[in-house]
């Protein structure tokens, strides 16, 4: 039995050892980067990572949203100009690729980079060209 238990725990301590990104370590693996998500199946939505921990959001083939990010305690949390509530998340960094962690109402589930590159996110509508 106390193999057992051992075993147990040794298959149970990844997941309980993983430590989110802090703000400099998400801002050091993101800036400058335009990063597009996945979950489950299918993709999710790409982000712009500016400057000033500023940031450019949006779905696939929506119009594209501004915001802000910043720690709070574990949390990467996002500000955007069309959302009065911040968007939190756990980050990790696996195998060079950001994966996240929603903290907010419903959260738990989890986003996976797919794809980054260093140009402008392109945007539908208004921000054409931009």
């Amino acid at each position: 039995m106390p193999r057992l238990f051992a075993a147990l725990i040794l298959i149970a301590t990844p997941a309980l050892a993983e430590t989110p990104l802090t703000g400099p370590e998400f801002d050091a693996a993101t800036r400058d980067s335009t990063i597009t998500y996945d979950y489950g199946d299918g993709l999710f939505g790409t982000e712009e990572y500016l400057e000033g921990r500023r940031v450019r959001w949006a779905f696939e083939g929506d119009l594209c949203i501004y915001g802000v990010w910043y720690q709070k305690g574990d949390e990467i949390c996002f500000d955007y100009e069309t959302d009065p509530t911040p968007a939190c998340w756990l980050y990790f960094l696996e195998d060079g690729k950001i994966r996240g962690r929603y903290m907010g109402e419903g959260g738990g589930w989890e986003i996976l980079e797919s794809s980054r590159d260093a140009g402008p996110l392109p945007c539908a509508g208004p921000d054409v060209g931009v």
